[in-house]
């Protein structure tokens, strides 16, 4: 018996060490990530999509960016985050806690004629990037284009200019990440205009790392409720919204008109006709019209057909 009340006390001591460690775990999670200098930090890349139609999301990969060697890891998603388009997976960018980094080349890479267009075409419709550090968003633009008619939309004399490079301004509340922004450096943008040739790409990025100790990590999304990088509604066609309305009217009144003029011949030549002579008369589909009205012979049969024997022999045809 005491060596039984021992076995039962060190299993009820071990089981509140393993409920101990659990909360402390949950509370760390809750609180954040607590980072040591030098640490590693992973930037997630998420997804491209035209601005004007935030609904419009592709893989971020989709474009020809610079990939790391090997597989990639792709992250776990909710059904939120399928609903609304995520594809989380670990970017190649190699960013430490409180290192900040000048200028660092991520990869050279010979874009062929067809990554060319791809990129120009995403360009042209202002795609945008979505990235992901600790959780907190961050946008940015591929590249822009320059010499377009704002007027009449020409883009044949236009120059289209992609963004290789990245600036990461991250910051931080002692120990913990509080704030991400990125942006692109105009000084360094590549022309690839012309898509019928390879151009060669270095794609590189910098790291700065601000403090922020105004800012905790409880309070750390309040940026976000102000500012919206995609637009909140989205651009609405009216033009377009309205001459659909103004064609549906029009079929639906010159169906109206035919069918009118039709039933009115017909109900005039059938008052002016006798009864004898209407049967006479009636040709084609109006000499069966009231056969759907008719009772069929053996019902029960009949029912039993077309409630399972007519599955029945399509699975035996498919067989």
């Amino acid at each position: 018996r005491l060596s039984h009340r021992i076995v039962t006390a060190a299993r009820t001591m071990a089981g509140l060490r393993a409920l101990l460690a659990l909360t402390l775990t949950a509370a760390a999670a809750a609180g954040g990530m607590h980072y040591k200098p030098h640490d590693p930090v992973f930037i997630i890349s998420n997804k491209v999509g035209p601005f004007n139609n935030p609904s419009e999301t592709y893989q971020y990969y989709s474009l020809p960016f610079c990939r790391t060697a090997g597989k990639q890891k792709r992250h776990h998603h909710e059904l939120g985050e399928y609903l609304v388009g995520d594809r989380k997976i670990t970017s190649p960018y190699q960013v430490s806690f409180l290192d900040n980094v000048q200028w660092f080349l991520l990869c050279e890479k010979t874009l062929q004629p067809d990554e060319v267009k791809s990129f120009a075409d995403a360009i042209e419709d202002d795609y945008y990037f979505e990235m992901f550090l600790e959780d907190l968003p961050m946008w940015g633009y591929i590249g822009e284009v320059e010499g377009e008619d704002l007027l009449l939309g020409h883009l044949e004399t236009a120059r289209r200019y992609l963004y290789p490079h990245l600036h990461f301004s991250i910051g931080y509340n002692v120990d913990q990440i509080v704030s991400v922004n990125v942006s692109t450096n105009p000084q360094r943008k590549v022309d690839i205009t012309d898509d019928l040739m390879e151009t060669d790409v270095s794609f590189s990025y910098s790291v700065e790392w601000v403090p922020k100790p105004e800012l905790t990590w409880e309070n750390r999304m309040s940026r976000y409720h102000d500012s919206r990088f995609l637009p909140g509604t989205f651009e609405i066609h009216w033009l377009s919204i309205i001459n659909s309305f103004v064609l549906v009217l029009l079929l639906t009144a010159f169906l109206t008109i035919i069918l009118m003029r039709v039933l009115k011949n017909d109900f005039t030549r059938y008052m002016d006709v006798e009864e004898d002579e209407m049967g006479e008369e009636e040709s084609g589909w109006k000499l069966i019209h009231g056969d759907v009205f008719r009772f069929p012979n053996q019902t029960n049969l009949f029912a039993a057909l077309v409630g399972a024997g007519g599955q029945v022999s399509q699975n035996e045809a498919k067989v």
